[in-house]
């Protein structure tokens, strides 16, 4: 149970959150007269939205395969979303109404690249020592993974 007071919504709830806010979303962008701060803003939030959903149903459990599918699919759908937003950044600058920047979406886009290499392929053992390194520091492998050992 979380903190007093807070209402926990139930796990399947969330992913449909995010599976919706990103239709949303996706309709918004193809829009033709988009409101491209809103959508930078409300890509975020779906970001953040899905980084609960994963902490909750993905990170340290065995999720079923309908959780899978389901982190699949909306994972590609916010990378998809991302690319569209990077390259509709290069030609807008909505830094003074966002105040996010193309580096930040960047950056955001490529950790979900990163999770989408990590979970489901395509990831270079170089490429998951690097993020390893960076997120860990030293790193023992142990296996097929490598993996941080304290002290």
């Amino acid at each position: 149970m979380g903190e007093p007071g807070i209402l926990e919504t139930p796990h399947s709830v969330a992913w449909q959150a995010v599976e919706y806010l990103a239709a949303k979303n996706a309709k918004d962008m193809d829009a033709p007269q988009r409101n491209l701060p809103f959508i930078l803003v409300a890509w975020f939030n779906e970001v953040a939205l899905f980084n609960q959903a994963e902490n909750d149903q993905i990170i340290g459990v065995t999720p079923t395969v309908q959780v899978q599918q389901a982190h699949q699919h909306i994972l590609a759908m916010l990378i998809w979303q991302g690319e569209g937003l990077v390259a509709l950044l290069r030609e807008h600058d909505v830094r003074a109404q966002a105040g996010l920047t193309l580096a930040d979406l960047e950056a955001r886009l490529e950790e979900l690249y990163d999770r989408q290499r990590a979970r489901y392929g395509g990831m270079t053992e170089e490429r998951r020592a690097q993020i390893l390194d960076e997120v860990f520091g030293e790193r023992r492998c142990l296996g097929h993974f490598a993996v941080a050992l304290p002290g």
